[in-house]
């Protein structure tokens, strides 16, 4: 059997057992999972996704009933679009089945984490790619290695294209937002592209008196950010809808878009624009204010808990803290030292296993879980493959991850380039800095892979699984 052939069987047997075609509104994915929307969450049996070939784990959380499939998630996503006559544009429809969700204080809470998951994992691929773009520009440049100079035009074209990815945000966000709530995608990229247009950041700039139909608009730098782009597409969702609804047929092709635009206007520049960057200022603060406080302890509950919040599917929503705080501050002693923590704890966890293991078979996925992580950045099979099913390895990465972060706190490890990545993609963000944060990263490394190795080896480890 092929490839393809593989990836269908897959793609096949995951639609059946999710309960069909008719039961999905929209399917997505990200970099290793198939996200499902789906009308009736309680069809799909759990246990049997499980057992299908191809198929690493189930996850419901945000609204969203997620199978974790691993690296060749798209060519899996790929074939099930064409199964079930799916497209990659095709809107979220509310309410097909004719019922109404009661609104409940957790059904609110699980649309909010949907839509922020939703419309920040189809970035990650940009913001990867930017990311790397940066780091071979820190690497290769003099803030390392100096085999370039700041003048050369290879260290001029990776740091302006790293930096596009993180700049352009409003407009990606634009596109991701508007596909996750099902309206126009152009329109909402439109908006995006009004927040960055160079007139209006030189108007921001420069503190000129602007307005919007006469409404007076408190202007700002929306590059690079993220909130008010959230707030933009989620009530132009309802503009758009409104006027889909009460628009004569004969006029829709224009009046819709023209209308949603002129209408969100201002209330993009002159309310929820200012708003989100508002709000985005003071969650800024406050989680300073908060990490300042905390300090190693801050980092140290990343270490502990980001393996719960990948299971969970949460892990995105962190991007927001991100992509919030990091063009405030230049730099993070917060998430991604805590994620790094998290990471390599968790890898010496994975080698303890492998030697633990008395099986071949285990021994050998195990290893390849590792290869995967460490060269392909992608570490939801070692999570999905082997402490889920084991148990006692997710205890232990949990316990060496809180140790390792807090030693990276405590090291002060910093963080120069918002990275997104994960396995050796990781490890430039910390270019930069003194000396010192070197010797912090290589601390923190190592402790992260003796804690790992250590704690799992006075862990029990039952090769059946639970």
């Amino acid at each position: 059997m092929g490839k393809k052939d593989m990836y269908q069987k897959t793609a096949k047997e995951v639609l059946e057992a999710v309960g069909g075609k008719e039961n999905v509104k929209q399917v997505t994915h990200c970099m290793t999972r198939l996200r499902f929307d789906l009308k009736d969450d309680k069809l799909p049996n759990q246990e049997e996704i499980k057992q299908i070939e191809g198929v690493a784990g189930v996850v419901q959380s945000g609204g969203q009933y997620q199978v974790i499939i691993g690296t060749t998630v798209e060519a899996v996503y790929t074939e099930l679009i064409q199964i079930g006559g799916f497209t990659e544009q095709e809107a979220v429809t509310e309410n097909l089945d004719g019922s109404k969700k009661k609104l409940t204080a957790k059904s609110i809470l699980s649309s909010v984490f949907n839509y922020l998951s939703g419309s920040l994992t189809p970035l990650i691929p940009i913001l990867l790619a930017a990311s790397l773009c940066r780091t071979v520009a820190a690497v290769l440049g003099p803030q390392l290695i100096g085999a370039i100079t700041e003048e050369s035009s290879l260290y001029i074209l990776f740091s302006f294209v790293g930096d596009a990815g993180f700049y352009f945000l409003p407009i990606f966000l634009g596109y991701s937002a508007a596909k996750k709530l099902g309206c126009s995608i152009p329109i909402g990229m439109l908006l995006g592209a009004v927040l960055v247009h160079p007139t209006f950041i030189n108007i921001a700039t420069e503190g000129t008196p602007f307005s919007v139909y006469g409404i007076p608009s408190m202007t700002e730098n929306y590059a690079s950010t993220v909130i008010p782009m959230i707030l933009i597409i989620w009530i132009m969702s309802y503009v758009e809808k409104f006027l889909k609804k009460y628009s004569p047929d004969v006029l829709k092709v224009f009046l819709v878009p023209f209308g949603t635009l002129l209408v969100m206007l201002p209330l993009a520049l002159c309310v929820f624009g200012p708003a989100g960057a508002f709000f985005g200022t003071y969650i800024c603060n406050a989680i300073i204010s908060v990490n300042s406080v905390a300090g190693p302890l801050g980092v140290a509950i990343i270490g502990g808990t980001f393996a719960i919040l990948v299971l969970t599917g949460m892990h995105p929503v962190l991007f927001t803290y991100l992509f919030v705080t990091f063009p405030m501050l230049g730099y993070d002693t917060f998430m991604e030292p805590g994620v790094l923590a998290a990471s390599w704890a968790g890898t010496g966890v994975a080698i303890a296993c492998a030697l633990k293991f008395k099986k071949k078979e285990n021994r050998t996925l195990t290893i390849s879980y590792i290869i995967t992580w460490f060269i392909g950045g992608v570490g939801e099979p070692l999570l999905y493959g082997l402490s889920v099913p084991y148990k006692t390895p997710l205890y232990a990465g949990a316990i060496a991850g809180f140790i390792t972060g807090l030693a990276a706190g405590l090291f002060n490890l910093t963080a120069y380039i918002l990275n997104t990545s994960n396995g050796i993609y990781l490890l430039p963000a910390f270019v930069g800095g003194s000396t010192s944060n070197y010797i912090a990263l290589g601390a923190t490394l190592a402790i992260g892979l003796i804690s790992g190795f250590v704690v799992m080896s006075f862990m029990k480890l039952d090769e059946t699984i639970k």
